[in-house]
């Protein structure tokens, strides 16, 4: 048998089998917890012109006096 026919059909089988295995596990595995809601995030405390005018500005460098 060629050896590009050997791993095509290795690689199938492998595939069958953890396909068999994911559907198997999906059937009778335990039920998943139930997701908590997430509340939304409040915008309000943000500063009108605060830190987004200096933004672009090196975080590294001093403050300018």
């Amino acid at each position: 048998m060629h050896t590009g026919v050997r791993i095509g059909l290795y690689a199938a089988g492998l595939a069958v089998a953890f396909g068999a295995a994911y559907g198997v596990g999906d059937q009778f595995g335990p039920e998943p917890a139930p997701v908590a809601p997430v509340a939304p995030v409040e915008h309000s405390e943000h500063q009108e012109g605060g830190a987004g005018e200096e933004h672009g500005q090196d975080h590294d460098a001093p403050p300018a006096s």
